[in-house]
């Protein structure tokens, strides 16, 4: 499915426009229950569920505009699919301030969730867990996009996440997606980016050096990144450290802000001017504040890695317009500038919010229990370049045999699959054949030269010559070989990796060359039929959040033979009595 979003125009009075009481931020477009009611939420990385705010996220005391405000409420009643199950709490972000409230409950049942605006042409899952938010601790909803199944009421049935729901139904090719929050203050107000199955290869710069992180083990806090460092930078300072050494945090998108410990936070302080309010725990900033800063413009780089030091490496860069956020209502009477930096506790609370993910753009497989981190690209005029993130399983037999019309993946491209296969076993049955001749020549003049005594045979270097290559330049970097005799041109490089099923090869690196795989085109285009339309498991998909625009997705074949390497655990709701 390709999912894109679009920012509306009325979601929010504020001068910059964009949805919530702390951003202002891009939404996603959903419709829930019958007949359809549409909501605009935002993304969260952290939870497996749909959160909406319900009839209870307003009361008559909250202003005229708080429904819309809150992204459109939702109301249960006016649902015929609604299937209740109860209050439970949300049970994420608890070690946070703000968030271990006992109110952060959600009234949790099932229903008929679509995602984007009508006739967008996105994917409908008819039982999905749906939980209303009455609480106002999270002032918006979200599109859950954690992979891990949900326990409600039992511990032996647990409902499937959306992510799940979608690859069952194959609608995405795997458990994975690509995500960044949007930047604002970026050309004509940048938007957010969702796609689930894959990942838009137009977010991220062209042949990105590509550090591997694994997931935590922690399911609650399992995209956990080492932060080696933060220096700070402007027209009289470069690289100053703020962070005095590595720690673990968390990247999760359900809240706006960045989380870290106090020294840190000083030092912040110290570069930036800023002044704590205790009343509200945020850094508030005044006009005349944000126009010095405005001015020095200074920058902040993140340098993230699988730990907190040594290895491969990331840096984030951040101008501080990705810092000049506005809070607003319930927190404080009047709409109020403010700096999106929180003071952790301790190290359970270190955590990178939605503020580091409009100048990043992450990519996750859960699958292969990987993801990644890039400086996020902005382009005018980009265009969506989906890349689908193939199941190391395979698709389904289904998929896999069926004779796809238009809807699907293409007989082109199905044809230049087996095509590319054939090439393939040729191309490795030539390597070994020519590393076997290689041998027995070798041995038949070393075997002569004993017999008449002859060493000239030898060569110099006395050994037999290897054709082994280089490491593969896959999307994560496994560190798996290949003779360079099957390696073809560089573009084709990652087609092959697929062939093999190394472990790299997870996200496909543009569309250059790999003719051997994926036939003369190499991306087959599919046109949905509509909101519901059953798609196949090769669809990447791409969320509209505003305007209708037209996406046309595309996709390319390849099938890894991979283990999954973490087994799903579920989540188990704490009931509540309210």
């Amino acid at each position: 499915m390709a999912l894109e979003t679009t920012l509306m125009e009325d979601q929010n009075p504020s001068e910059v426009g964009g949805d919530g009481n702390d951003g202002p931020w891009s939404t996603f477009a959903c419709r829930v229950g019958t007949p359809p009611q549409t909501v605009r939420v935002l993304a969260s990385t952290a939870v497996p569920e749909t959160w909406v705010v319900s009839t209870g996220g307003c009361i008559a005391t909250d202003p005229a505009d708080c429904p819309d405000s809150r992204g459109v409420v939702f109301s249960p009643n006016a649902s015929s699919t609604w299937d209740n199950v109860g209050n439970f709490a949300l049970d994420v972000e608890k070690n946070l301030r703000n968030y271990s409230s006992n109110w952060d409950n959600g009234n949790y049942g099932f229903d008929t969730l679509s995602l984007g605006y009508l006739g967008s042409g996105g994917p409908t899952v008819e039982t999905s867990v749906i939980a209303g938010l009455n609480t106002k601790d999270f002032y918006l909803g979200s599109i859950g996009l954690s992979s891990q199944p949900l326990n409600i009421t039992a511990t032996d049935n647990p409902a499937p996440s959306l992510l799940g729901n979608l690859k069952t139904r194959n609608q995405i090719p795997s458990l994975s997606y690509g995500y960044s929050a949007g930047a604002p203050y970026r050309l004509k107000k940048v938007l957010g980016s969702l796609t689930l199955g894959g990942y838009d290869a137009s977010r991220r710069p062209p042949n990105d050096t590509i550090a591997p992180f694994t997931l935590g083990d922690d399911i609650s806090r399992d995209l956990l990144i080492g932060l080696q460092s933060i220096e700070y930078s402007d027209a009289r300072t470069t690289g100053r450290r703020l962070l005095s050494e590595g720690i673990l945090t968390f990247i999760d998108s359900t809240v706006p802000h960045i989380w870290l410990p106090l020294e840190a936070c000083r030092a912040f302080e110290s570069v930036f001017g800023l002044t704590y309010d205790n009343t509200t725990d945020l850094y508030l900033v005044n006009s005349t504040l944000h126009d010095t800063l405005s001015q020095e413009n200074a920058s902040i780089s993140f340098v993230l890695g699988n730990r907190v030091q040594g290895g491969e490496t990331v840096n984030i860069t951040f101008p501080y317009a990705s810092f000049d956020l506005q809070v607003s209502s319930p927190i404080v009477p009047e709409p109020t500038r403010y700096f999106p930096l929180r003071r952790a506790d301790n190290e359970t609370q270190y955590t990178l919010g939605r503020t580091f993910l409009q100048e990043s753009y992450l990519t996750v497989d859960y699958e292969r229990s990987r993801f990644s981190v890039h400086q996020a690209t902005f382009e005018d005029g980009a265009v969506p370049n989906l890349i689908p993130i193939n199941s190391p399983t395979g698709p389904s037999s289904d998929a896999a045999t069926s004779n796809r019309g238009s809807d699907g993946f293409s007989r082109g491209a199905l044809a230049g699959t087996v095509a590319g296969a054939v090439t393939l076993c040729f191309l490795t049955i030539g390597a070994l054949c020519l590393l076997f001749w290689k041998r027995r020549r070798r041995s038949r003049v070393q075997a002569g030269s004993e017999q008449v005594g002859v060493k000239e045979a030898e060569t110099a270097s006395g050994g037999s010559t290897s054709i082994i290559g280089g490491e593969l330049n896959n999307e994560f970097g496994d560190g798996q070989y290949r003779p360079p005799e099957v390696e073809g041109s560089p573009g084709s490089r990652g087609k092959l990796v697929e062939a093999e099923g190394n472990h790299g090869g997870i996200e496909m690196e543009g569309t250059d060359g790999g003719a051997e795989l994926h036939g003369s085109g190499g991306v087959a285009e599919m046109e949905a039929k509509g909101p519901t339309a059953e798609l196949d498991a090769v669809h990447v998909y791409e969320l509209p959040a505003g305007e209708v625009k037209a996406k046309i997705p595309r996709s390319e074949s390849g099938q890894e033979r991979i283990r999954i390497a973490r087994l799903a655990r579920p989540r188990k709701k704490e009931q509540r009595t309210e």
